[in-house]
C-alpha cells in the first residue's frame, strides 16, 4: 500500500512528509523502458507531485514537468489533491542522463497549481541548471516559494520511497539545526527505505531519534487508470474536417495514451459525429 505520512519537529519550525510509493513499473508504463537515471527523475518527480498536492490548499492538481525542446525531452508527474499519481517519460528522456539537460541550454522545470476554481493558474517556469530532479526541487522552493528544502528519493523497480523537510514559513530555523536534520537525511540508504518490510514511524522516530516528532494520520495516494477515451476524442474533434475524414477512411483509428499505457481504438462509426460536428478549418 502507498503511504504519505506528514509529521512536524514540537521543538523546531520544520515539517516533513515521508512517502512510500509500491509498483512503479506496474502502474507507469515509461518506468520500465528508462534507462536508471531517467527511473530516478520520475520517482523524484512523481514523489515530489504527490508531497506538494498534500500541502496545497485549494488546489486540485499538481503537475511536475522538466522540458528540453533542443534534446526532445519531456517527463511529467501529476497528482490530484485526492491522491491520485500517474508520471510519464518519452522515448528521448528515456536515454538521456539527467546530468546532459542541465549542461545543454534550453531547458526548464516547470511547476503548474490547477485551483479548485480553474481559474488563475499558477506555472513557475525555472531554467533547468541543477544535476537533478530532487534538486531542483529544492532549487523551485528556495527561489519561487522562499522556502528551505531538504528532499531525498530512492527508487527501484518495486518501490519508492521520499523525504521532504521544509523550513516553515516566516519562522526562522536555527541553522545548527537545520544542518543537523540535512545530514542526517543523507544517512538514508536504498538498502534501508526500500526494504518490503519498513515501517515509516519508526524509521522516522529512529532517524530524529534527538527530537519530538508529532506524526499526523497517515494517507494512501494511489495511481489513477482514468478513461483516455474522452481526452482522445477531443484531440480527434479539434482536427480538421479533411484530416480527420481521411483517419475515419482508412479504417478503425488507434490511439495510445503514453501516461497510462492504455491502446484505444475507435470504430469509423464511433467517430462519425466528430466529422458531423467539426467545422472546416
Amino acid at each position: 500500500m502507498n503511504t504519505l505520512l506528514p509529521f512536524s519537529f514540537a521543538n523546531l519550525p520544520v515539517r516533513g512528509r515521508l512517502l512510500q510509493l509500491q509498483g512503479l513499473t506496474q502502474h507507469v508504463p515509461s518506468f520500465n523502458q528508462a534507462n536508471q537515471a531517467c527511473a530516478q527523475t520520475l520517482a523524484e518527480l512523481l514523489a515530489a507531485a504527490a508531497l506538494i498536492a498534500h500541502d496545497a490548499k485549494h488546489t486540485l492538481a499538481v503537475s511536475l514537468q522538466i522540458q528540453h525542446p533542443a534534446l526532445g525531452v519531456l517527463v511529467f508527474a501529476h497528482s490530484s489533491n485526492r491522491g491520485s499519481l500517474k508520471a510519464y517519460a518519452n522515448a528521448a528522456a528515456q536515454v538521456t542522463p539527467f546530468s546532459q539537460l542541465s549542461k545543454v541550454e534550453g531547458g526548464i522545470f516547470a511547476v503548474t497549481m490547477e485551483p479548485e476554481n480553474l481559474e488563475n493558474r499558477y506555472q513557475s517556469l525555472i531554467p533547468l541548471t541543477k544535476p537533478s530532479a530532487a534538486e531542483s526541487l529544492a532549487d523551485y522552493f528556495a527561489t519561487s516559494v522562499q522556502t528551505a528544502t531538504y528532499f531525498v528519493v530512492f527508487a527501484n523497480a518495486q518501490r519508492a520511497f521520499a523525504l521532504m523537510l521544509q523550513s516553515l514559513p516566516h519562522e526562522k530555523t536555527n541553522e545548527d539545526d537545520w544542518t543537523r536534520l540535512g545530514l542526517l537525511s543523507k544517512t538514508l540508504s536504498a538498502e534501508e527505505v526500500l526494504a518490503e518490510d519498513l515501517n515509516p514511524q519508526s524509521l522516522l522516530e529512529k532517524l530524529f531519534a534527538e527530537d519530538d516528532l508529532t506524526l499526523y494520520p497517515a494517507e494512501n495516494p494511489t495511481f489513477v487508470q482514468e478513461d483516455p477515451r474522452p481526452r482522445m476524442l477531443a484531440a480527434l474533434s479539434s482536427l480538421p474536417r479533411a484530416e480527420l475524414t481521411e483517419l475515419m477512411s482508412q479504417g478503425t483509428v488507434t490511439l495510445t495514451d503514453n501516461t497510462t499505457g492504455q491502446t484505444i481504438t475507435f470504430t469509423p462509426e464511433e467517430l462519425a459525429h466528430l466529422a458531423d460536428d467539426t467545422g472546416t478549418q
